[in-house]
């Protein structure tokens, strides 16, 4: 009788001690997985952030619309604004270059617009001209063309069709004769706006060292409006608009 009294007392021994156990196995576990779970959500949020990049513009804003070789203009502007000296823009820049003209002017710069909106008919014409014009002065006709669309582009290619873009020199230069030239980049007004421009949402659009991505030679005359903020992270980060695009769309 006491065998079977031990033999029970020692069964219900080894039955507690195994319940005992399982159940702390299971905190252990239960602990572990919470232990997890709240750490897997921080881990994602962290991705998130590196993920995100803070740029101001978005790729469909209108103001960052690409016009170039592989991106011809499918619609010309038909919101067209005159400026005071007769050359036509997109109405919503023209405040933003008259704010441009006016912090020249302020600092010391006279700025005057060579070309402001063309209509393809209107590239077309300039193109037949240029090449008319190197025919007279003797270059071989299966050269005449080459040589004028060096600083053209081809009609429907153009930025100006775009009512975005202007050439604009300042006053004393081009009263000295000089035209759209390089060396313009190199004057004290010319410094002045590819330093500046981008404060009133313009960028010098074809920039030297850029030829290959632009497929434009380097025009320090050449503006074009992309939004300020645009402008001013571009301008800082020394892109051309092919690149900000492309940052866009990753």
């Amino acid at each position: 009788m006491a065998k079977k009294i031990f033999i029970t007392i020692t069964c219900l021994f080894i039955g507690l001690s195994v319940i005992f156990y399982v159940s702390q196995y299971d905190k252990v576990v239960s602990l572990t997985d919470t232990k997890e779970t709240t750490k897997e959500p921080v881990k994602k949020e962290v991705k998130k952030e590196k993920k995100q990049k803070k740029l101001p513009g978005n790729v469909n804003d209108w103001e960052l619309l690409l016009v170039n070789e592989q991106h011809k203009i499918k619609e010309e502007p038909k919101n067209l604004k005159e400026l005071p000296d007769g050359h036509k823009v997109d109405s919503r820049i023209y405040d933003s270059y008259l704010s441009l003209v006016d912090g020249a002017k302020k600092a010391g710069f006279e700025l005057t617009v060579i070309s402001a909106y063309r209509s393809v008919a209107e590239q077309e014409a300039i193109v037949e001209r240029d090449t008319e014009e190197n025919l007279y002065q003797g270059v071989p006709e299966d050269e005449a063309k080459e040589k004028a669309m060096e600083y053209l582009t081809v009609p429907g290619l153009s930025e100006h069709h775009t009512g975005l873009a202007l050439d604009v020199l300042d006053v004393n230069w081009y009263q000295e004769g000089k035209m759209l030239e390089e060396g313009f980049g190199e004057t004290e007004a010319g410094k002045w706006l590819g330093e500046n421009a981008c404060h009133y949402g313009f960028i010098i659009r074809y920039q030297k060292g850029k030829e290959k991505i632009t497929g434009i030679n380097y025009e320090p005359w050449h503006i074009r409006y992309v939004g300020k903020e645009n402008a001013e992270y571009m301008t800082k980060n020394h892109l051309v608009l092919e690149e900000y695009v492309d940052q866009l769309k990753k």
